[in-house]
């Protein structure tokens, strides 16, 4: 269920589960997509009132949603805290770093942000796939399946199976940053929740890990900006 706000010029998305025992609002700061969970026998005029009520709150926080970025020639991308320019070249045949802080794209490349998203992936993951497995050692748990997904709401995800997923968009990060995410999602293997025996071992593995939660909370939404 949808309904149009003229205020905010934008459908307002309503999500209804039974398991739902109480409104919420959220508003994504990347696309500034207004959504609201709500009970599934909730009457509609009760989530209209809740929204109302509630219009002050999403107008700031529509003030605070990031600019998109598309990604082209000549824009300025972080990669591991570092910002390149992407260009082009004659020169070269397959998409590369250059030493002048530069991601150097062949002349024929159509899909600009096609070709710099699969390239960031292939990074990615041959950075973080060594730096998993070697900390993954420590551990003593094997680890049955490493992926890279773009999520919306999550940096990372660990199952019990020892499954590893991280988001790729985390290369655009400085690197200690997504070496805490991996080691949290790596101390799942010993701890499935995140009560004080799961941080004391975080902690242990990567002192400076409030610093780096910190800077994904205060910039993470800088890096879902860029749109691929």
């Amino acid at each position: 269920m949808t309904f149009y706000s003229p205020e905010f010029d934008r459908y307002i998305h309503i999500n209804r589960k039974n398991k739902i025992s109480r409104l919420s609002l959220k508003v994504c700061r990347v696309t500034g997509k207004i959504s609201i969970n709500a009970s599934l026998y909730l009457p509609n005029l009760d989530i209209i009132n809740f929204f109302n009520k509630n219009r002050s709150w999403i107008s700031k926080q529509l003030s605070k949603c990031v600019v998109p970025k598309i990604v082209e020639k000549g824009l300025m991308l972080p990669v591991e805290g570092n910002c390149y320019e992407i260009v082009s070249n004659n020169n070269v045949s397959t998409i590369r770093f250059l030493e002048s802080n530069k991601i150097c794209l062949p002349k024929n490349i159509v899909n600009v942000g096609h070709a710099v998203q699969k390239f960031l992936i292939e990074y990615c993951r041959s950075i973080m796939t060594p730096f998993i497995i070697k900390k993954s050692n420590l551990f003593k748990k094997k680890i049955q399946k490493i992926s890279f997904k773009d999520t919306k709401s999550r940096w990372g995800s660990c199952s019990s199976k020892g499954s590893i997923m991280l988001n790729w968009r985390l290369i655009m990060a400085p690197p200690s940053v997504y070496k805490y995410v991996i080691i949290h999602e790596l101390s799942h293997l010993v701890h499935m929740n995140h009560g004080h025996r799961f941080w004391k071992l975080v902690g242990e593995l990567h002192p400076n890990y409030m610093y780096d939660r910190e800077w994904l909370s205060k910039n993470g939404h800088e890096i879902r900006k860029y749109i691929f």
